[in-house]
């Protein structure tokens, strides 16, 4: 029987766990898991029987790792969205980084993004934030992704495609866990995030305001959804991605799989205190 994981992201979608069959061991939330898994005792037995994994990317990794769920839950590892550091590596190619229009893959569906352009080896620093020993706020030691990742990040970010954390903890789940089959829940592309009507008549500019920020967000959860489709299962043609999701997300490859849950669409905003690069 193949090894199974369940990548649970914030997306609303993230209850759905409760759908997922129950033949995985292992869970991995990404980022901090909400604190309502405390508030529904189904899922938090649930989340109670399987040993349970935290990545987290690297603005995020004070808070991801709360003293109450690294107490509560049955954590066996704290991991970060960076690979072991190399500060000079790191600085050579963000020394090259240049802001443009579009500064990401362009999408056809979609306006321009006004952005500082994806750079190689992001994930071997930042300097004096990357370190090589690194701990929870309740002293438990962060592992760094593998090295055996950095191919396919370079070949994510060679084609100017922005690398959301799901896609950092799919890999470390596949050649550090060799996992086989990844259950997804709480994966929701920013489905209701809807771009401003003025974006398609005048791309906003760098960090002009929520138009820019939704934009931002947007273009991210479509290039998650190519990825997804179409640079992963190149990548690794025997592992199964299923996502339960509350996207209209409608893959393509033969080893994606959605179950869309049908549910009406309540348009909103993503703040910074929400979204965190």
């Amino acid at each position: 029987m193949s090894k199974k994981i369940c990548i649970v992201g914030r997306g609303p979608s993230w209850t759905r766990i409760k759908e997922i069959p129950d033949d995985y061991d292992i869970l991995m939330f990404i980022n901090n898991p909400s604190e309502k898994i405390f508030d529904d005792p189904e899922i938090l037995d649930l989340v109670k029987s399987k040993e349970v994994v935290i990545f987290s990317n690297m603005p995020q990794r004070t808070i991801a790792f709360s003293e109450r769920m690294l107490n509560t839950l049955n954590v066996k590892k704290c991991v970060v969205s960076r690979l072991s550091p190399d500060w000079e590596l790191w600085h050579e190619h963000k020394s090259k980084q240049k802001r443009s229009c579009p500064a990401w893959k362009q999408l056809s569906h979609l306006p321009p993004l006004e952005e500082d352009e994806p750079y190689l080896y992001i994930w071997r620093g930042p300097a004096g934030t990357n370190l090589e020993k690194m701990y929870t706020p309740g002293g438990r030691l962060i592992e760094h992704m593998p090295d055996e990742t950095e191919k396919y990040l370079c070949s994510i970010y060679g084609d100017k495609m922005i690398c959301g954390c799901s896609i950092y903890a799919s890999l470390y789940a596949i050649i550090k866990l060799k996992v086989e089959h990844i259950y997804y829940c709480g994966v929701d592309f920013y489905h209701d995030l809807k771009i401003s009507k003025r974006s398609f008549v005048e791309s906003p500019t760098y960090y002009s305001g929520q138009d820019w920020w939704d934009l931002r967000v947007k273009t991210e959860g479509e290039h998650l959804k190519i990825l997804y489709d179409k640079y992963m299962p190149q990548f690794f043609k025997n592992v199964v991605f299923e996502f339960y999701t509350d996207a209209n997300y409608n893959p393509t490859s033969k080893t994606v799989i959605s179950h869309p849950s049908g549910k009406e669409v309540m348009y909103k905003h993503y703040g910074n205190d929400y979204y965190v690069a």
